[in-house]
């Protein structure tokens, strides 16, 4: 059986990826957006969110960052409509890295 936290950091994580598909920034209209992971504490007061960004250029990453924080009414406005929760919890936004860190594991291995 699944913790209500996994249950409810799933149904965040799809709530903003439909978000990011459909209504993303018009600043960030020219990357991929997707939410690579959700993070919720144990008392469900703070969700983090990972974003992965590609093209992985680290000026579009920290645009985009930028951007999507000042983003987060909405963002936290959705999760509130979609997602059956008694309070609707703080967003936090993070890059997701994990993407250069398998390309460079790559790399690497390519180089042997």
């Amino acid at each position: 059986m699944r913790s209500r936290t996994e249950r409810l950091s799933r149904e965040i994580r799809r709530t903003v990826g439909d978000l990011l598909v459909h209504a993303a920034p018009r600043e960030c209209s020219h990357v991929m957006l997707t939410v690579s992971q959700v993070e919720m504490t144990p008392d469900l007061k703070e969700a983090r969110i990972y974003i992965s960004v590609y093209p992985g250029d680290e000026t579009v990453r920290g645009k985009c960052l930028k951007v999507l924080k000042e983003y987060k009414g909405r963002i936290r406005l959705e999760i509130g409509n979609k997602v059956k929760m008694r309070f609707v919890p703080e967003v936090k936004l993070f890059i997701d890295n994990s993407l250069d860190q398998v390309e460079r594991v790559n790399t690497l291995l390519r180089d042997i």
